[in-house]
């Protein structure tokens, strides 16, 4: 899920199950998978608020060594590997 504020967007993952640690990945931070680390809140979720530049940016979320999809992203893209990405739109402000 993902909450917006102007440019400030805050990433939203709720697992289905017990995962340790998650990180946020996506064209904003080159897909690097410890450079956004997520802090888990108590009611179970894992959140990160991020400033981004206006424009499509597409992310998923990494944790315990697998990749993520935003059951509730705008959109899904289709990217090089076959797989999906979430999509998340920031209109300049």
């Amino acid at each position: 899920m993902v909450q917006k504020n102007g440019r400030r967007v805050t990433f939203v993952f709720t697992p289905g199950s017990k995962i340790s640690n998650a990180f946020l990945v996506g064209s904003f931070n080159n897909w690097n998978t410890a450079a956004d680390p997520m802090q888990r809140m108590s009611d179970g979720t894992f959140r990160k608020s991020k400033r981004l530049d206006p424009g499509r940016h597409e992310y998923k979320f990494y944790a315990d060594g697998l990749y993520w999809n935003d059951a509730e992203a705008e959109a899904q893209m289709l990217n090089d590997y076959g797989t999906l990405n979430s999509v998340v739109t920031v209109n300049g402000q």
